[in-house]
């Protein structure tokens, strides 16, 4: 009985300081820095070395921390749109995504640059976004051949993540608002163009 109460101890000691870090890391992003190691040891009142026990580098911690969040769920969102129009509910897939890529913008950007930078092929992203897009489609009546579906598919999960954020605001020189709105514009198009056909 001992024994399991002490296990149980260090296993909530260890979450509390897997959140102490996360936080720490989370509010530093925030506040517009590039954290290292020893920002966010200071930040959280850790010591390096402890950090070190958890996390191999920032990316790491970042990687952690984005899959925290409040990503959009797939089945609420299903939930939401199931009686709407593929316009209608693509729009409101695309705005939820989209909030949650600037909500959580440099936490997102960091995320990005660790899954570009892994070697770990279990490290994906954008996952979310395609699994609810492809539910959608497979639990809706639409009138398009399944290519054109497919097509479709992928291109609004361009149009919904913190790459289409880079895209539009990095190399577009758009503002947040102007990103959205040219975002939102293009799926609509697109979605239209498909319904003509």
């Amino acid at each position: 009985m001992k024994k399991e109460h002490l296990q149980s101890g260090r296993k909530s000691q260890k979450q509390e300081t897997r959140k102490k870090i996360l936080f720490a890391t989370q509010q530093l992003l925030e506040m517009g820095r590039e954290p290292t190691m020893e920002d966010i040891a200071e930040k959280a009142g850790i010591s390096r070395a402890t950090i070190y026990r958890y996390y191999t580098n920032v990316d790491a911690i970042s990687t952690e921390l984005l899959l925290q969040l409040n990503v959009p769920d797939p089945t609420v969102l299903m939930e939401q749109y199931k009686n709407s129009s593929l316009l209608e509910a693509m729009l409101g897939f695309q705005k939820a995504y989209l909030k949650f890529a600037l909500d959580n913008e440099k936490t997102s950007r960091k995320f990005l640059a660790a899954v570009l930078s892994s070697s770990n092929p279990k490290l994906q992203r954008g996952q979310n976004r395609i699994s609810a897009i492809g539910a959608y489609f497979d639990s809706n009546t639409i009138a398009l051949d399944t290519k054109t579906k497919n097509k479709l598919k992928n291109i609004s999960v361009v149009l919904m993540g913190i790459e289409s954020i880079i895209a539009t605001k990095d190399v577009c020189d758009l503002t947040t608002a102007e990103s959205v709105e040219t975002l939102e514009w293009g799926l609509e198009m697109i979605i239209k163009g498909c319904q003509k056909e």
